[in-house]
């Protein structure tokens, strides 16, 4: 059985918080198509559920199995199964058949089922009979084939039931990345001895997007009332999202990707399920959606940039949304690097109140010493989104009666009431306005090949045995060549496979693609010497480098960066290039190849001067950081394929961003189908000179 990645040293560090901090949901059933229980029977509605009786299946509900969730196996604990301590019971009050599972309460895990796959992209539903005398965290957790995890768990925790068997369920969307899911359960506090908890009929099944949205709502009708009704100016930096989710833009059969990055209030922010649900009620011909997060511990806009530079940015996001905070020149450095490598629209909410905040003017109006004005001055500059959720959190705490304390269920974090208006302030902006404030083919367009597009940024020319026909160009010749001059850092190629398909060679700026200096990196993976480091002062967090620079002469390998001392100094070395400098944290730092720069400015924790104390550097000796960088260029393009199907292939991505010259050259060797080119074009141009122009090389 798939087993779930270990995630990020970053990652790590959050999930410790969250064991901690996550509040409990209670919840609901929402009405189903199959035949209701007794209306007494729901003692609870939302996204939580609990009912003294099983609750309905809908007809069209596909059962996951569960092995062993019934408990039926003569008295053994099921195979994958884990019961801290406990045991099968054999007795007549199970609630279901003749057994169930007791666990003695106590400090750490009390159950875990084997993982099981589900249906990834859509909502499940998943319940027990449950008899407890406390709560306790409880966890859905996802597995995934991913090196870098990009879906949270959930962490919903189960109500103390006054030791009676009652039955509790929980509705999750099943993130599109994941591939399967297990539930544990465990105890946070210590309980007297003697005390159990028993589960039983342990069910998984699949729910409607009905389901899960009435579910949503619910929660929501348990609080006081709010309007999230979008006002003339929501979404007007939007272009670009809304002609996707309206189909007037976006590559054919290309997902609308959403990555999130910042601290753990991004992390706080869930699955991003409210955002998904919004979209597609609004627009209902929005393409299937993903979303994707990575946060650290406290991680602020400083450090979230250098997360795009690594590994967002490749992965062409259509929205980026950060919810954290930081110093107005990382917030725009943030905004820089997501202008500069994609096209995505951005959204940055202020940040909720804390326990313990006043509600005064000068309160709302600054977060932590930074100026929200300045914020919002930041966003205009860059066409971010903003969103005011401060000001609204704000007004409708006044409204309600309420102080910041019925928002957060720790003195910093989101519980479930703070995270649904939080959405809600944010789903606001779902939305289409009077007007925008960019046209969405200045950033991504199609470029037709029939007849020829010739504009000031793109000009396609044909030469050779082409023949035009239902506005695509075909050929089965050698040396049909297609040129096609654009301006941009990504082009893809759409066309048709057939079972006659040829190929057709890349060239970009005149080099052959699969040698051209387009590459992209991967996520950087930390691997403590010594877990979990600590740090006297600062914390923990992210103590890691979040980006490099790709400089040139660039080779595709993997790259490892040891730490030789315990006072910053580093080794940097490559698969192929072997050895290639050593550094120090606190300087900017050149491969002795030149193909590798490191910034200190993105290297968090790595040497912090504390007043009138010694220098506290963040990695110790061994520590070890290592990332791939790959071509991220298509030298050759198949149009061959058993049955016909549409071709849609990055031919480059990861180029400056400027003007380039693309050629395709037929092979020979079967029919080549061109229907059109896509281009990308970020609103910003690479800086004219390097960042840190007093950068040193470094020899080994």
């Amino acid at each position: 059985m798939m087993q779930p990645q270990r995630p990020g040293f970053a990652a790590i560090v959050v999930d410790a918080a969250i064991l901690l901090a996550m509040p409990h949901i209670l919840g609901v059933l929402p009405p189903a198509s199959a035949a209701e229980p007794p209306a007494e029977s729901l003692e609870h509605r939302g996204l939580r559920c609990s009912s003294s009786a099983d609750f309905p299946v809908p007809v069209e509900a596909r059962i996951i199995p569960l092995p062993g969730g019934d408990f039926e196996t003569g008295g053994k604990t099921p195979s994958g199964w884990g019961l801290g301590g406990g045991r099968v019971l054999v007795a007549d009050d199970a609630p279901q058949g003749r057994a169930y599972g007791r666990v003695p309460v106590r400090q750490g895990l009390l159950v875990i089922t084997p993982h099981v796959p589900g249906v990834p992209g859509s909502p499940h539903f998943l319940s027990l009979w449950l008899k407890s005398p406390t709560d306790c965290w409880a966890a859905i957790e996802f597995g995934s084939d991913e090196e870098l995890r990009t879906a949270g768990d959930h962490y919903p925790g189960t109500p103390s039931t006054g030791n009676q068997w009652r039955r509790v369920g929980y509705y999750f969307w099943w993130p599109i990345q994941c591939q399967t899911v297990r539930f544990h359960i465990r105890c946070q506090q210590e309980v007297p001895d003697g005390e159990f908890l028993a589960v039983d009929d342990v069910r998984l099944r699949t729910a409607s997007e009905a389901e899960i949205s009435a579910a949503y709502e619910a929660e929501r009708a348990n609080l006081p009332p709010y309007d999230v009704t979008p006002r003339p100016d929501d979404g007007r930096n939007l272009a670009l999202s809304v002609a996707k989710w309206e189909g007037r833009a976006g590559l054919p059969g290309k997902p609308f990707l959403i990555w999130a990055v910042g601290s753990s209030w991004t992390n706080f922010q869930g699955d991003g399920y409210p955002l998904i649900r919004t979209i597609r009620e609004r627009f209902p011909n929005a393409p299937p959606i993903i979303y994707k997060k990575h946060a650290g511990s406290g991680t602020p806009w400083d450090f979230a940039r250098g997360w795009v530079r690594q590994f967002v940015a490749a992965e062409q996001p259509d929205l980026v949304f950060t919810y954290t905070n930081g110093s107005l020149d990382g917030l725009d450095a943030l905004l820089t690097e997501i202008r500069r490598l994609t096209t995505a629209d951005v959204i940055v909410p202020s940040l909720h109140f804390f326990q313990g905040n006043n509600l005064t003017p000068e309160a709302i109006e600054n977060f932590e010493g930074v100026p929200i004005d300045k914020v919002r001055e930041i966003c205009r500059k860059h066409g971010a989104e903003f969103v005011e959720n401060r000001r609204e959190l704000a007004e409708y705490l006044l409204r309600a009666g309420l102080q910041p304390e019925a928002l957060v269920g720790d003195p910093v974090h989101q519980n479930q009431h703070g995270r649904i208006r939080i959405w809600d302030n944010i789903c606001r902006h779902v939305a289409k306005p009077d007007a925008f404030t960019y046209a969405p083919e200045s950033r991504e367009r199609r470029i037709a090949v029939v007849p020829p597009a010739s504009t000031g940024t793109e000009q396609v020319t044909a030469s050779g045995p082409w023949t035009a026909t239902g506005g695509m160009l075909l050929t089965d010749q050698k040396d049909a060549r297609l040129k096609v001059r654009f301006t941009g850092n990504r082009i893809d190629l759409l066309g048709r496979k057939r079972s006659c398909g040829g190929t057709v060679h890349v060239l970009i700026d005149g080099v052959p693609a699969d040698q051209a200096p387009a590459c992209c990196t991967t996520f950087i993976r930390p691997k403590p010497a010594v877990w979990p480091r600590e740090l006297k002062g600062p914390g923990p967090g992210d103590v890691a480098p979040h980006a490099v620079e790709l400089r040139a002469g660039i080779v595709p390998q993997t790259w490892t960066i040891t730490m030789t001392s315990d006072r910053g100094d580093y080794r940097l070395e490559g698969s192929v290039t072997g050895v290639d400098g050593d550094g120090n944290v606190a300087r900017p730092f050149l491969s002795h190849s030149g193909q590798i720069a490191i910034d200190p400015k993105l290297w968090r924790h790595a040497r912090i001067e504390k007043k009138d104390g010694p220098v506290v550097y963040g990695n110790g000796t061994g520590d070890t950081f290592a990332f791939d960088v790959y071509r991220s260029s298509a030298g050759t393009v198949n149009f061959r394929s058993e049955q016909p199907e549409a071709l849609c292939q990055p031919l480059a991505r990861n180029l400056s961003n400027g003007p380039h010259t693309l050629e395709l050259v037929s092979a020979g060797d079967g029919a080549v189908c061109i229907e059109a080119l896509y281009v990308f074009q970020p609103p910003l141009g690479l800086p004219a000179e390097p960042e840190h122009p007093e950068e040193r090389r470094t020899l080994p």
